[in-house]
């Protein structure tokens, strides 16, 4: 949810009304924007780069200055997460729309005329992000993998309760595009790669001498995202029409 926010409503959302724009509709698969460009169309995969880049620095400043111990175990596994969805969004977005000329980065190429080498360096930059984003995340989520199976669960339930909440909300979206176009390929296929994090993740553990991660059942996270969840789906489901903020 925090990455499909970022997205949608910091990235594109905000960048349209700095733009001097309305935005018509805006939901969790769509922002239907007065105006276009090419800020509008990277505002919303550098939104995520941006809360991905600063949860990952927040995890790695942690555990560098203050010892991995310092942040209580469920506060790392959020940003854990939250560094992992976000950036794996934008790395894989980068190399789809580099690979079929389309979505948020179709725009920019045309305008700026990228030839085939900047398409192939896009798509290089943009598999060898995503699989030190896998690497990264495996080697923080080690504490988790004791056992290895511990790790795969945690995961596996982030990952379809994602894909769960973002087709529920999408369910709701009146736009063509079906959850199963959008909804379902943004929340389930753009972070796939988090379903390999546990064996990077069993391997660290390994090398590693650190107590397992203690992890409790924690109602105030559970309640926090069902709200949002909730919250998700009444008013990013149908979607939110937003007047311009700046501009005549």
């Amino acid at each position: 949810m925090a990455a499909d926010f970022a997205h949608h409503v910091l990235g594109h959302g905000a960048a349209c009304l700095i733009e001097g724009g309305r935005i018509n509709r805006l939901s969790s698969i769509f922002v239907d924007c007065t105006r276009t460009g090419s800020l509008i169309d990277l505002a919303g995969p550098c939104a995520n780069l941006v809360l991905g880049l600063l949860a990952a620095l927040s995890l790695f400043a942690v555990r560098v200055i203050r010892g991995a111990d310092h942040l209580p175990s469920v506060r790392r596994l959020f940003l854990l997460l939250l560094a992992a969805f976000n950036l794996m969004w934008f790395a894989m977005q980068l190399v789809f729309s580099a690979l079929t000329r389309t979505d948020d980065w179709a725009w920019p190429m045309h305008e700026w005329q990228a030839e085939e080498p900047v398409r192939y360096t896009m798509i290089a930059v943009g598999t060898l992000m995503y699989v030190l984003t896998v690497r990264f995340i495996g080697s923080s989520l080690s504490p988790f993998a004791r056992p290895p199976s511990r790790a795969r669960i945690i995961v596996g339930t982030a990952w379809l309760t994602a894909g769960a909440i973002a087709c529920a909300t999408a369910a709701f979206d009146h736009h063509p595009a079906t959850a199963l176009q959008v909804a379902a390929p943004q929340s389930l296929l753009l972070s796939i790669g988090i379903l390999f994090a546990p064996r990077h993740a069993a391997r660290a553990a390994l090398s590693r001498e650190s107590a397992a991660a203690p992890l409790g059942l924690s109602l105030w996270w559970i309640a926090a995202a069902a709200v949002l969840a909730v919250l998700s789906v009444m008013y990013l489901g149908p979607g939110l029409a937003i007047g311009p903020a700046f501009g005549r």
